[in-house]
């Protein structure tokens, strides 16, 4: 460059930003215009689009909102049932069977009286079910206008602007008219399509004929034949209904009296030693709340006993839910609050979904994937089953491409890489997924892993101090304490497979299941982990088990590991 040649300007940062403000606030003041006016039409096409698939009982359904005066269950081969309920703002539900019951899988499942006792018993709180479907749409209906209106105030404040700007050689007067003017009619149209559309979609036709249920205005059905059906098996139901409830009443009337008993007797044998905190572990109470009713009785009593501050974390390993859905959302949400106060951590399992996981978190309860978290002051490794199983086994989907096995031994690499050497709290579903975590065969553990406060050379190669607690199978075995002796630091791991929490059966027919509102048929077990706060590793441990006729017992404490 020559020295008669000068530099070229460059332009400040701070100049350059202070001329794109007014750009900048332009677009902003149209967006926000334009969402407005588009926020009509979003709100029509939110409330069309929102739906999801969920299971009532063993019914398959499709969920979907209507403006009829009705909530509609449409069962496909038996017609529709019309119920005379809805929202304040008029919106009902369409409930739209997609299939055949998942359970014998054939149409003739549905007239099958075993079929009707099935989902009448699974369906017992309409209002919980219609809460938990209310507010799944609803949470879909304003994510879908927020991202519609964003969207389309984006754009259309954008091409505002480029009117603005084209409309420069024009007074600000003129200019004003004009974009007033766009905005006025926008706003005119967006209503009016919005109104258009929303009284030619198919949800705000009328039901047409229906046939009401006798006594029962509020019910009707879309032939007369399925109302003589519901006829014909109305008494049953409401006498089948009452008989559970007052069985549900009396077992838990039951289990409190014998609890008190219990404690009264033994509340000092359950006591932590010094340095002990105490973990409440469980497995598969799966949708009971029979069942949860009476455990939050229990942890309650618990914490009324045991030293305060004691009881720092519960774990559950699995199969909270008995069908991973929407509508359980009450229930998972009871569950979760069965203990205040204490941290809870569950594992998924294979009667668990997405959905399940998603209302576990909301309700404050973590469930890792394939990770340790630290709850309780300890740390807690767990990962998520990756199949699901439906209610009574007919279906059994698992679409990840990952085995029970794999994401055990994932887990293991993730503890490997954290401190092998630190003492972890495993809380997995599946006895497979234990096996790859521990990488030994559990037949060869439960052979093997006898000595229960004596370290011994069992033959299994070290692996991570600590506990590792296992349900699925809804009955209790063990404990198996596995002695890492390869060091001079001698530390062990204890392996235990849990009951069911929720006295659920695991091999359920249309002849014999267990139901969220009906009495255990199983014993329900819970079990106290005693912990060394220091090492974290497992001491001791005492079952508590609520019989069938919900008779209480607290067992003796089983010593575990060197004191």
């Amino acid at each position: 460059m020559s020295a008669g040649t000068s530099r070229p300007s460059v332009r400040p940062v701070a100049a350059r930003v202070r001329g794109a403000l007014p750009w900048l606030l332009r677009w902003l003041v149209c967006a926000a215009a334009v969402a407005l006016i588009s926020a009509p039409l979003a709100l029509e096409r939110a409330v069309e689009q929102a739906s999801f698939e969920d299971r009532l009982g063993t019914l398959p359904v499709e969920v979907r909102l209507a403006h009829n005066g009705h909530t509609t269950l449409d069962t496909g081969l038996l017609g529709k049932v019309y119920l005379s309920r809805t929202s304040s703002g008029g919106l009902g539900a369409e409930l739209r069977s997609t299939g055949p019951p998942i359970a014998d899988g054939t149409l003739a499942s549905y007239v099958s009286p075993a079929f009707v006792r099935a989902n009448t018993r699974f369906v017992d709180d309409p209002d919980g079910v219609a809460a938990a479907y209310g507010a799944e749409l609803r949470h879909q209906v304003l994510s879908t206008t927020v991202r519609l209106t964003l969207a389309t105030g984006a754009v259309g404040g954008a091409l505002l602007v480029v009117l603005w700007h084209r409309t420069s050689r024009r007074s600000r007067r003129a200019r004003w008219v004009v974009v007033g003017a766009v905005v006025v009619l926008g706003a005119g149209a967006s209503v009016s399509l919005a109104m258009s559309q929303f009284r030619s979609w198919e949800g705000t036709q009328p039901i047409g004929r229906s046939y009401a249920l006798p006594h029962h205005d509020d019910i009707s059905f879309s032939s007369p034949q399925t109302r003589e059906i519901a006829e014909q098996i109305q008494p049953f139901i409401v006498k089948n209904t009452a008989r559970i409830r007052e069985r549900a009443t009396r077992y838990e009337q039951t289990a409190a009296t014998s609890l008190d008993d219990e404690l009264d007797a033994g509340a000092d044998s359950i006591a932590p030693r010094d340095g002990e905190v105490v973990v409440l572990a469980e497995a598969d109470p799966q949708g009971s709340s029979v069942a949860t009713a009476v455990r939050r009785d229990l942890y309650a009593a618990l914490q009324d006993h045991l030293p305060e501050g004691s009881l720092v974390l519960r774990t559950i390993a699995g199969d909270v839910s008995s069908n991973g859905t929407v509508a359980e959302a009450g229930f998972v949400s009871g569950e979760a609050s069965a203990s205040p106060g204490i941290p809870v951590v569950a594992a998924k399992g294979d009667h668990d979904t997405d959905v399940t996981v998603d209302q576990l978190q909301e309700a404050g309860v973590a469930v890792p994937d394939t990770e340790i978290v630290e709850a309780g002051g300890l740390r807690v490794a767990s990962a998520r089953d990756p199949a699901f199983k439906a209610l009574f086994g007919g279906l059994v989907v698992n679409d990840t491409g990952t085995t029970e096995a794999d994401i055990g031994a994932a887990l293991r690499s993730s503890v490997d890489g954290e401190d092998p050497t630190a003492a972890y709290d495993v809380v997995l579903h599946q006895p497979r997924a234990v096996a790859g975590y521990l990488g030994v065969d559990l037949g060869d553990v439960k052979a093997s892993a006898t000595s229960l406060t004596t370290p011994v050379d069992d033959g299994i190669a070290d692996l991570p101090p600590g506990i590792v607690t296992y349900g699925h199978l809804h009955d209790p075995a063990g404990p198996w304490v596995v002695w890492n002796t390869d060091t001079d630091d001698v530390t062990w791991t204890v392996i235990t497979q849990l009951g069911t929490a929720g006295g659920v059966e695991e091999n359920p027919t249309f002849n014999r299941f267990s139901t969220p509102v009906s009495t255990p048929l199983k014993a329900l077990s819970v079990q106290l982990q005693y912990v060394d706060a220091s090492s974290g590793m497992q001491t001791g441990l005492v079952p508590i088990t609520v019989a069938t006729d919900g008779t209480v017992t607290i067992g003796d404490r089983v010593d575990l590991g060197l004191p």
